[in-house]
């Protein structure tokens, strides 16, 4: 019997779904085994260390650099940073290795995980930049194209914009002069495997997921909601999973 759910998501109720999605690729269980997994920094990744490896972050703003927090775009406090991690045959590298220092090292088969700020409807992912040699995707993007590595965007669906492409092209042509908050630059992620709550639901059960509406108020703001379908027996193995992201604390 088909059976359809709707539930509303949290960003950081959406983030551990993604997070959860993510470690269900195919091709991130195989990197997992045999090959090598950088996290870079994010918070979407910040609950992908949870996932992978059993460490706990109660600060996940902590494992990235920018951020966008009381209503502007910044960085976090750099003291206070939680450098990547790198993933070696499902085991942690020690922490002395610097994700940089390892990309010449990196092959096909290999995979770097780096969140985004901003995606379209085709499935284009971008990511907001203020280092002016573009930061971690600046470093990453030509050796991960270069050496056939994979690249995954895990990317909630609060983030949508309407034309990713229109949107670099226009923010190429010339930067702002002036922000309420850090200056950025945008820079797409061409040929990522992007990983939204959709793409999470259908990677975890044999159901069809859709977005029916985003936002809301009271803590609900960048919440969405969406839809499932299925066997009822799948729809009711999805909703199980909801219930345990359900209550996930906001990302601080």
């Amino acid at each position: 019997m088909m059976m359809r759910a709707q539930f509303t998501l949290t960003p950081s109720e959406s983030k551990r779904l993604i997070a959860k999605g993510v470690k269900a690729l195919p091709l991130l269980r195989k990197a997992l085994q045999n090959h090598t997994v950088i996290l870079a920094g994010g918070t979407t990744n910040g609950f992908l260390v949870e996932e992978l490896l059993n460490e706990t972050l109660e600060e996940k703003t902590r494992y990235t650099v920018g951020l966008i927090a009381d209503g502007k775009t910044g960085e976090s406090k750099e003291e206070q940073r939680i450098p990547p991690f790198i993933i070696a045959k499902g085991k942690a590298l020690d922490r002395s290795v610097h994700w940089k220092d390892y990309l010449p090292q990196l092959e096909p088969g290999d995979v770097f995980i780096k969140g985004g700020n901003a995606l379209d409807s085709t499935g284009l992912a971008a990511v907001l930049v203020s280092n002016s040699m573009a930061g971690t995707i600046g470093a990453a993007l030509g050796p991960l194209y270069a050496r056939g590595v994979r690249l995954v965007v895990p990317i909630g669906l609060e983030k949508l914009i309407p034309d990713v492409r229109e949107a670099v092209e226009f923010m190429a042509s010339a930067p702002a002069d002036t922000a309420l908050g850090a200056k950025t630059g945008l820079v797409p992620m061409l040929g990522a495997t992007v990983v939204t709550e959709i793409t999470a639901l259908e990677t975890l059960y044999q159901v069809t997921a859709k977005c029916i509406g985003a936002g809301g108020v009271a803590g609900s703001e960048g919440a969405v909601t969406l839809v499932i379908e299925g066997e009822a027996a799948e729809v009711e193995s999805a909703l199980s999973l909801i219930q345990s992201c359900k209550g996930e604390p906001p990302v601080r």
